[in-house]
């Protein structure tokens, strides 16, 4: 196995562990030991380390070591604004340039969160685990499809190594009701409006209104960990959920490197 593919497995196990809440805020990262039970160097594992500080996931802290990094509500509203900024900005240029394939492919997503939005109706019930697959693919799948429509290699590479949307789809809820299906699908829909008809400042509130509304809703989720101080918890999704939004993002990578290639849900 090359250096890089043992990185990158380093990189998936301690991101895996950080995420399910095997390893949480304040734990202290050995290199060696995980260098050790994965059956690698230290030197793969270090490079996993230092992406994954990269990342803002954990902190290097010279002379003591690496520790897993608490979310507190700060950066969580750090990372909405983030992202508020990209993809506002990303809208807006897509208004201006988008083709009518991609137009197209996010009237998919758009259909595809409808139809989740019609079968809660008919069912009256939260969200099973695969639709709520289902309907985060689709909403993920939209938002990065609306950034690589910019046309901004710089925007999707800041994407891509801090993982400001992946990120914030983590920390969405377990279960979605009826009235939040409706309110995203809601938001997609005017934004997809407005880039049909080239409106860049139609696009662009649009999609600041509806991060917005999506900040609101998470920070709703949070509730003190009172283990961590000033640290936050967040209700983490099912293990095939995140594999499906990684599945997404490692996509959405390829196509923003591959002329021509758009990606799916």
């Amino acid at each position: 196995m090359s250096s890089a593919s043992l990185a990158q497995k380093a990189y998936e196990h301690i991101q895996e562990g950080i995420f399910s809440g095997r390893l949480r805020g304040g734990a202290v990262i050995s290199e060696a030991a995980l260098a050790k039970e994965l059956g690698i160097s230290r030197t793969p594992v270090g490079e996993a380390v230092r992406q994954l500080a990269r990342e803002g996931l954990v902190e290097q802290v010279p002379r003591f070591g690496t520790i897993v990094k608490s979310l507190d509500r700060r950066e969580l509203v750090e990372l909405y604004e983030m992202r508020e900024a990209l993809e506002s900005y990303a809208a807006a240029r897509a208004a201006e340039t988008i083709t009518l394939p991609t137009l197209m492919r996010l009237q998919h997503f758009c259909d595809v969160m409808e139809r989740v939005g019609e079968e809660l109706t008919a069912a009256d019930a939260r969200l099973d685990e695969a639709g709520l697959r289902r309907f985060l693919a689709a909403d993920m799948a939209f938002h990065m499809l609306i950034i690589e429509a910019a046309g901004n290699r710089r925007i999707m590479d800041v994407v891509k190594n801090m993982r400001t949307i992946s990120r914030i789809f983590r920390m969405r809820r377990t279960s979605h009701d009826l009235d939040v299906v409706r309110k995203a699908h809601g938001f997609h829909r005017l934004i997809l409006d407005a880039l049909r008809d080239r409106d860049p400042d139609g696009a662009r509130r649009h999609m600041a209104e509806h991060i917005t509304a999506s900040k609101k809703e998470t920070l709703a989720l949070l509730h003190p960990d009172p283990h961590a101080g000033e640290s936050l918890v967040l209700r983490e999704l099912p293990a095939d959920v995140l594999k499906e939004l990684d599945a997404i993002e490692r996509r959405s990578q390829l196509a923003a490197a591959t002329a021509g290639v758009e990606p799916t849900d």
